[in-house]
């Protein structure tokens, strides 16, 4: 059993949401994508025989980070990776929950816990369904499914990696497992709470650049898979419309942001993937 955090100009607090999960583990990658070496936490970790820390020199995007711990938890004969995020605190059973939930069906891909963060805005499953997608951070993925599927895709370096996984999964008779009773303390981006009138808005104040990728990327995902799961596709087109609605109602740099939004798109028609910034 592996686990695979990937890194990005981390800060001291990392340290602790690290130490969380450690103990679950049998080996931890630190996959680390920042622009400079991460120092502190090599050598906070670098005595743990355990833990290995690989720099890639420069972000080479999430696709690619997952892809490199993926291939050397193979090496180390691995059955299982957790794919966890720089900004997450794992419970003490996470790694014991997930693994119970794999072993009862054998056609499962992926199984999750439930994201909370500071507002609790995640939406909340049915104790343990087949769920359309989730997110990478807290997930075991079996490595022998890894082996069919494929590569996470580099293509996209950042924004709907995971979700298009997902749809791969299923597209491949997978199921991805999502678990309520289980909670993973995730801090995405920037969000915060706003209200108008009486309703409260969570605008997660994303940089302008994660703008082109997610416009960039959806359009990808939506042309690959849209005869397949229609339902799935028109979802996270309408949630990215509502959240570009929050960006113009709550959010600074609106314009540096819209202005992403169509080079997004103009990149998309020339068929442009990979980093772009």
């Amino acid at each position: 059993m592996c686990g695979v955090t990937i890194l990005y100009n981390p800060q001291q607090e990392v340290i602790n949401n690290i130490s969380s999960y450690l103990e679950q583990v049998d080996y931890l990658l630190l996959i680390d994508n920042s622009d400079i070496p991460s120092y502190f936490i090599n050598e906070y970790f670098m005595n743990i025989e355990k833990v290995k820390y690989v720099f890639n020199n420069s972000n080479l995007g999430i696709a690619k980070a997952l892809n490199i711990g993926a291939e050397k938890a193979l090496e180390l004969g691995s059955k299982y990776i957790l794919t966890m995020d720089q900004d997450s605190k794992a419970p003490p059973n996470l790694v014991e929950e997930l693994i119970k939930a794999v072993i009862k069906k054998e056609k499962v891909g992926i199984v999750s816990p439930l994201q909370s963060n500071k507002y609790d805005t995640h939406k909340k499953f049915s104790n343990s369904i087949d769920v359309p997608r989730v997110m990478t951070s807290g997930n075991l993925l079996s490595l022998n499914v890894f082996k069919v599927v494929g590569d996470f895709c580099e293509d996209y370096f950042i924004d709907y990696v995971d979700i298009e996984y997902c749809m791969r999964l299923k597209k491949n008779n997978f199921e991805v497992i999502g678990l309520n009773y289980i909670i993973l303390e995730h801090n995405e981006a920037n969000i915060l709470e706003k209200q108008l009138f009486s309703k409260k808005y969570y605008p997660t104040n994303n940089l302008p650049f994660r703008w082109y990728y997610k416009t960039r990327n959806l359009l990808y995902l939506r042309k690959k898979y849209k005869n397949i799961f229609p339902d799935a596709c028109k979802e996270e087109v309408d949630t990215f419309v509502r959240n570009f609605v929050k960006v113009i109602l709550f959010e600074g740099n609106k314009f540096s942001k819209a202005k992403m939004i169509m080079i997004g798109l103009q990149d998309y028609v020339k068929g442009m993937k990979g980093r772009k910034f």
